[in-house]
C-alpha cells in the first residue's frame, strides 16, 4: 500500500462510525440481500460473457461466409474471363469460316469455268472429228489417193496427228486442272467442316460457362443473403450486449450500495471495552499475531485499532467472550483461515504488535467499533467517491 493509502486506512479505522454517517443509504442492509445481489451480479456478468461469445461465434460465421463470397466472386470473374476468351475464339472462327466459305465460292467459280472450258474443248474436238470424218479427211487411203505426192500425204498425216494431239493435251490439261481444283475444294470443305465443328464446340463451352456463371451467381446471392442475416444477428447481439452491460452495471452498483449499506449498519454497532479482561500470555500472543497479520504496516494507531476491535467484541454479548473465541470464529479473519496467524505465532509476533495487543487488553483502545472494513470495501468506497467527482479514498 502507498503511504497516503496507509494513513487514510488507519484514520478510517479509527473514525469508521463517523465516516459512515457521511454515506447514508436507503439500500436494504442485510447479508441475504447482499448475497442475492452478488449472485445476480455474477449472473449478469455471465450473461454479458455469453452474449460476447455468441457474437464472436456469429462473427466467425460471417467471416467464413465472407470468405466464401470472395471465392465465389473470384470464380465468377474467372468464368466471365473464360467466356470473353471463348467469345473471341468464336468470332475468330466465324471469320475463318467466312474466309473458307469465300474460298469455296471462288473454287466453285473456277471449277465452273474449267468445266465450261473443258466442255468447249470437248465440243470443239467432237466437231473437228465429225468434220474430218464427214469430209473423209481422216481416211488414210483417201488422203493418199488425193495427195499429189508422198510429201503432201505425210504432211496431211502430220497435220491430223497434231490436231489430235492438241485436243488430247487440252483435254488432259483441263481434266488435271479440274482434278486439282476438286481436290483443293475437298480440302477446303474439310477445313470448313472442322471449323464448323470447332465453332459448335466453342458455343457448347460458352453455354456451359454461362450455366456455371448462373449457378455460381446464385450461390453468391445465397451467401450474401446469409452474410446479411449474420450481420443482422451481430447487430442484434450488440444491442443485447449493450442492454446486458447496462443491466450488469446497474446490478453491480446495487450490489456495491448494498455492501456499503451493510457495512454502514455493522459499523454502527459499537462495543464499550475499557479494560478488566483477564487474559493469558497465549491469548496476548494470539492477539499480537492477528494484529501483525492484519495491520503490521499500518502504524501504531492502525495496530491498536485491530486490537481494539477484537477486545470490543470480547466485551459484546454478540460475540464470544474470549480473545481466542473471537479470533477463531468462522469466517471472521482471513489471516486465520489462510494460516498466516499460525505462522506468526510459530515465529513469535514482533514487539510492536505485542505492545498493541497489551494496550488493547489493558483498555487503552482507540475505537469502540465492532467491525473494520476490508480492502474490497475500501475499493468500492473509492470508486463511489471518484464517480461523485471526489479525490477517492486511495488518493
Amino acid at each position: 500500500m502507498g503511504v497516503c493509502y496507509k494513513k487514510k486506512f488507519v484514520a478510517f479505522i479509527a473514525v469508521v462510525a463517523s465516516i459512515f454517517l457521511c454515506f447514508s443509504s436507503t439500500v436494504q442492509a442485510s447479508q441475504s440481500e447482499v448475497d442475492r445481489l452478488k449472485e445476480e451480479s455474477k449472473n449478469a456478468t455471465q450473461k454479458v460473457d455469453d452474449i460476447k461469445n455468441k457474437k464472436k461465434q456469429t462473427q466467425d460465421v460471417k467471416n467464413q461466409l465472407q470468405g466464401q463470397a470472395d471465392s465465389l466472386s473470384g470464380q465468377i470473374n474467372s468464368l466471365n474471363n473464360q467466356i470473353s476468351s471463348v467469345t473471341v475464339e468464336i468470332s475468330e472462327t466465324e471469320e475463318n469460316i467466312a474466309l473458307v466459305q469465300a474460298d469455296i465460292e471462288t473454287l466453285n467459280g473456277e471449277l465452273e469455268e474449267i468445266q465450261n472450258s473443258l466442255d468447249v474443248q470437248k465440243n470443239a474436238m467432237k466437231l473437228r472429228i465429225k468434220y474430218m470424218y464427214e469430209n473423209r479427211t481422216t481416211n488414210t487411203l483417201v488422203n493418199f489417193m488425193e495427195s499429189g505426192s508422198m510429201a503432201e500425204f505425210l504432211q496431211r498425216l502430220e497435220y491430223m496427228a497434231q490436231i489430235t494431239a492438241y485436243d488430247q493435251r487440252a483435254v488432259k490439261k483441263f481434266e488435271a486442272t479440274q482434278m486439282a481444283l476438286e481436290q483443293k475444294k475437298a480440302e477446303v470443305e474439310e477445313k470448313n467442316k472442322q471449323l464448323s465443328a470447332y465453332q459448335e464446340s466453342l458455343e457448347f463451352k460458352k453455354g456451359q460457362l454461362g450455366a456455371l456463371v448462373g449457378s455460381t451467381t446464385s450461390a453468391l446471392n445465397t451467401t450474401n443473403s446469409q452474410i446479411a442475416n449474420t450481420q443482422a444477428a451481430i447487430e442484434e447481439l450488440e444491442k443485447q450486449q449493450k442492454e446486458a452491460e447496462e443491466y450488469e452495471k446497474r446490478i453491480q452498483k446495487q450490489y456495491q450500495d448494498a455492501q456499503l449499506a451493510l457495512a454502514q449498519k455493522l459499523a454502527g454497532e459499537h462495543g464499550g471495552y475499557s479494560g478488566g479482561y483477564s487474559t493469558t500470555d497465549e491469548e496476548t500472543l494470539l492477539l499480537a499475531a492477528l494484529i501483525q497479520a492484519e495491520a503490521d504496516n499500518q502504524g501504531t494507531a492502525g495496530r491498536l485499532a485491530v486490537g481494539s476491535v477484537v477486545m470490543n467484541r470480547v466485551a459484546s454479548s454478540k460475540f464470544p467472550n474470549t480473545v481466542a473465541g473471537v479470533i477463531y470464529s468462522p469466517g471472521q479473519f482471513a489471516p486465520v483461515t489462510s494460516g498466516r496467524v499460525a505462522m506468526i505465532l510459530a515465529n513469535g509476533p514482533n514487539s510492536g504488535c505485542q505492545k498493541a495487543a497489551a494496550d488493547a487488553i489493558a483498555g487503552n483502545t482507540n475505537t469502540d467499533a465492532l467491525f473494520f472494513f476490508t480492502v474490497s470495501y475500501a475499493q468500492n468506497l473509492h470508486d463511489k467517491q471518484v464517480a461523485a467527482g471526489q479525490e477517492g479514498f486511495f488518493g
